[in-house]
């Protein structure tokens, strides 16, 4: 939700200074396109688009980009949102591939605070997603070496970002997103000033 509450907000700024915007929404594939458009009014079918889709298969992040990247005809600011928990190097070459085409590239890698934190005590059980299998254990057990991999899981995506010229911006979903937006708008129109 937190997502897709700070992507119909970037569509509705850019539509809103007239430059234009498309929405793609996937998983292993993409499953709901709209296309490019400077039209104000259609900011309407991009929030319905966006309330109306319901994750739930495995993704295939490297694949969509890589996809998107032989589709996109102009040079444009390519915006993604995701957690972007994936085969990692081959998301970064997705990236690449985006860059290489002469796009620019936003990372907003949303994640929640127990994500981040990992704040759990006693006995759990941790559902798997996206066709992982549950868990029962004893999170003080696994909280140093968790937080250690998602540490590096998330600096591995920083520098990627970085090394392709991408701006990269970790967020965290207990911090408003209106805060969030304002605050990178704002830095990034002081770099390019």
């Amino acid at each position: 939700d937190y997502a897709r509450t700070m992507a119909a907000t970037l569509a509705y700024l850019i539509l809103l200074q007239r430059d234009a915007a498309a929405l793609a929404i996937f998983d292993t594939k993409v499953q709901s396109f709209k296309p490019r458009t400077d039209n104000l009014a259609t900011i309407h079918d991009f929030m319905r688009t966006l309330a109306a889709f319901e994750p739930g298969q495995k993704t295939n992040i490297a694949t969509v980009l890589h996809d998107l990247a032989l589709q996109i005809r102009r040079k444009g600011i390519i915006i993604l949102i995701s957690d972007f928990f994936d085969e990692l190097d081959d998301v970064i070459k997705g990236i690449q591939h985006l860059r290489f085409q002469g796009s620019e590239v936003i990372v907003f890698q949303v994640l929640d605070p127990y994500e981040l934190e990992f704040p759990f005590k006693g006995v759990v059980e941790f559902l798997g997603l996206e066709g992982a299998q549950n868990y029962l254990t004893r999170p003080s057990e696994l909280r140093k070496s968790y937080l250690a991999e998602l540490n590096a899981f998330t600096e591995k995506l920083r520098s990627g970002c970085e090394r392709n010229g991408c701006n990269y911006v970790l967020v965290n979903t207990a911090t408003p997103w209106a805060e969030i937006l304002s605050s990178y708008l704002a830095t990034r129109q002081h770099r390019y000033r």
